[in-house]
């Protein structure tokens, strides 16, 4: 038999906690030198996208991928190596940019522009994720990496914490990495296809065994711009066409039904999508096109855009970061020029970048 015995329950006690960190004894560890590279760290790559100083990385421009890249130091200490208890990355989105739409959104007809931005959340400077923790890489390899790959083929990869600390100064046959008083330590770390494009900051520090924290070494890569979309169509049917009658072609927002045509951003930029459509056959009559177009991103109806044939002309929405939207199409014929029962066309899709949300309200 189980008994209860009912009890009134005492209200929740709030306790204060608190400590102060034992700064211990001895000197501090010293980052001399970091950078970032293509991943992983084990193919001891030492390469990035472009020429320029410092780390550049290309997008993946594949729908849900990731690029890997690794973020990597030179640490000493000078209590001795074995004096190292970890070193550490905290990576950091770029300060003005927005990763998505607010909820509620703000956003209004014609916005994006400079002077009428768009307002968003995510981003804005935050850190990426937790803290990381990087490995310790064999004396060689460390030494490899650093002294061959990178001072030989990538030298301006890294950024130096103070001008004392050189390539000859590390690397030479009786420098630090060679002698052991200081190690190469790498950790990898991702960013996916929808993470806006722009420079984020990271930054390394060390602690000893006895809790000393070292020079904190910041420096910045760069996400290239891509501007990429994917459709799921390959052709617009509008069936059959009455006389001075709209025809519509409705799109939908599941990827892959090509009768509804289905747009998505695969870029780290916002873009604008463009449209251009010869007259199918339909030629003109007093100078005047037989055939008219319209088009639209989304579905709001203040979102149509007009177009005759051979003239370009960008939607009015703009597509976010991995967004997936509808593109709707219509068809308004004012004359058939003959008496055939078929007409084939042309129509161009392309694409522009668009401004990126701000962080903050309107």
């Amino acid at each position: 038999m189980l008994l209860f015995v009912l009890a009134p329950v005492a209200a929740l006690a709030q306790v204060t906690t608190g400590l102060t960190r034992d700064s211990g004894g001895g000197a501090a560890p010293i980052i001399k030198t970091k950078w970032e590279m293509n991943g992983p760290w084990t193919a001891l790559k030492g390469t990035d996208d472009a020429i320029t100083a410092g780390a550049q990385f290309k997008a993946p421009g594949v729908w849900d991928a990731t690029m890997q890249y690794s973020v990597c130091a030179v640490v000493t200490d000078p209590d001795g190596v074995a004096d190292i208890n970890a070193v550490y990355a905290d990576i950091y989105y770029p300060t003005a940019m927005a990763l998505h739409e607010s909820v509620p959104t703000t956003d209004v007809i014609n916005g994006g522009t400079t002077a009428n931005p768009d307002y968003g959340q995510g981003a804005c400077g935050n850190q990426i994720g937790d803290e990381a923790k990087l490995t310790k890489l064999p004396k060689m390899d460390g030494y490899n990496l650093f002294c061959d790959t990178i001072k030989n083929h990538n030298n301006n990869l890294p950024t130096f914490s103070a001008t004392v600390y050189t390539y000859n100064e590390i690397c030479a046959a009786d420098g630090e990495l060679m002698k052991e008083t200081a190690s190469v330590y790498c950790a990898d770390r991702t960013l996916r296809w929808e993470d806006p494009a722009g420079t984020y900051k990271i930054t390394v520090f060390s602690l000893d065994k006895a809790g000393v924290f070292s020079n904190l070494l910041e420096n910045n890569f760069t996400y290239l711009p891509l501007t990429a979309y994917a459709v799921d169509f390959t052709n617009v049917n509008y069936g059959l066409v009455k006389l001075n009658t709209h025809k519509l072609i409705s799109g939908d927002l599941t990827f892959g039904t090509a009768a509804q045509p289905t747009v998505r951003n695969i870029g780290n930029t916002r873009l604008y999508m463009g449209v251009k459509q010869n007259d199918m056959g339909l030629g003109t009559t007093d100078g005047v096109y037989n055939v008219k177009y319209d088009g639209r991103v989304g579905n709001a109806e203040a979102d149509w855009k007009n177009y005759w044939p051979e003239s370009h002309v960008w939607f009015e929405d703009i597509l976010d970061l991995s967004e997936t939207e509808e593109m709707d199409f219509s068809i308004l014929i004012t004359k058939f020029p003959a008496p055939s029962t078929t007409y084939t066309g042309t129509m161009i899709l392309d694409a522009k970048m668009a401004n990126f949300r701000m962080c903050g309200t309107r």
